[in-house]
């Protein structure tokens, strides 16, 4: 993901290009949903730092003088550092951020009626081998930390896979049970809900841990902070910094030498469900991926092996 770096001034705003991109900034997405700050951000770097500063270089002011000639250019100056705000080279992995965002506004006008046939080709880039957290690292880092908020952020993350942003948002009323099954209320990305299962241990810890926390604040957040707020005498809501830090010195309790942070729970609990067999259709729903396109880019660390295994289980249960 590209540094959310400081917007170059803008070109003549009269181009149909600059009233097409604020349009596109201003308007939802295709499931009606508003774009979070940091996605607009990211969108309007690529759009008003990127496209925009190219296409006046370029004499461009019209989406239907945009080519793939035009496309290929305006990447390569991004990899090489002749295109780029500080004329160094970019990372490809940032240069893919940008081409995607370019392309999701192009693709936008297009379905808005312009004429637009020019298309990014983003640079490919090599697979990551997610580093994962074992089953008994998790239970060192639930072991290390004193305190048993800390303990359930450590082992709902690891058991729920959930992200950092979803957990801080989780109230006390977030933990249902319907019947002998247990879910998290998550509010995931674009302000979408789902239902992810849970195991009733877990269920049951931070139920009491909710009625303990609404004795001692009236706030509706599960994990609030140790402190009470100078200003408002009332415990606040934990902070995605508190919570990277915990995690980092809880994993430095523990013995844990690799780097440790929230998301790697994430990664950690979707390879261990990939491997344990579970319908990676039904793994998106749980995790919140809009499509399978994540879990197959990303977690091809799950080997033909861990499939194997999978697969023969099944069968031997019959």
């Amino acid at each position: 993901m590209p540094k959310l770096a400081l917007v170059a001034p803008k070109p003549d705003a009269g181009t149909t290009l600059q009233r097409l991109i604020e349009e596109f900034l201003q308007a939802p997405t295709k499931t009606g949903e508003t774009r979070s700050r940091k996605t607009g951000l990211i969108y309007r770097d690529a759009l008003e730092g990127v496209l925009l500063p190219y296409c006046t270089r370029a004499g461009v002011a019209e989406p239907a003088q945009l080519t793939d000639r035009h496309m290929k250019e305006l990447t390569e100056g991004l990899l090489d550092g002749t295109g780029s705000r500080s004329g160094r080279p970019l990372a490809k992995a940032t240069v893919h951020s940008y081409v995607r965002a370019i392309n999701t506004y192009l693709a936008w006008a297009k379905d808005s009626g312009e004429t637009i046939g020019a298309k990014a080709q983003r640079p490919k880039l090599e697979r990551r081998i997610l580093d994962v957290l074992s089953r008994k690292e998790i239970e060192a880092m639930e072991n290390a930390a004193a305190l048993e908020r800390d303990k359930l952020v450590v082992r709902t993350l690891a058991d729920s896979g959930i992200r950092l942003g979803e957990l801080l948002k989780l109230s006390s009323d977030d933990v249902l049970t319907e019947g002998r099954r247990h879910f998290l209320r998550v509010q995931g990305k674009g302000s979408r809900d789902r239902k992810v299962p849970i195991a009733p241990v877990l269920a049951q810890r931070l139920k009491r841990f909710a009625q303990h926390t609404r004795r001692e604040s009236p706030s509706t957040r599960l994990f609030l902070a140790s402190k009470r707020s100078a200003r408002t005498g009332d415990y606040a809501a934990l902070t995605q910094s508190g919570i990277q830090q915990m995690i980092r010195l809880l994993a430095l309790d523990a013995g844990i030498t690799k780097r440790v942070y929230p998301h790697l729970f994430r990664h950690s609990f979707i390879t261990w469900q990939l491997e344990g067999g579970l319908n990676p259709i039904l793994l998106s729903r749980i995790v919140g991926h809009e499509s399978l396109t994540m879990i197959n880019q990303v977690y091809a660390h799950v080997t033909m092996d861990t499939a194997y295994d999978a697969l023969m289980r099944s069968l031997l249960a019959e």
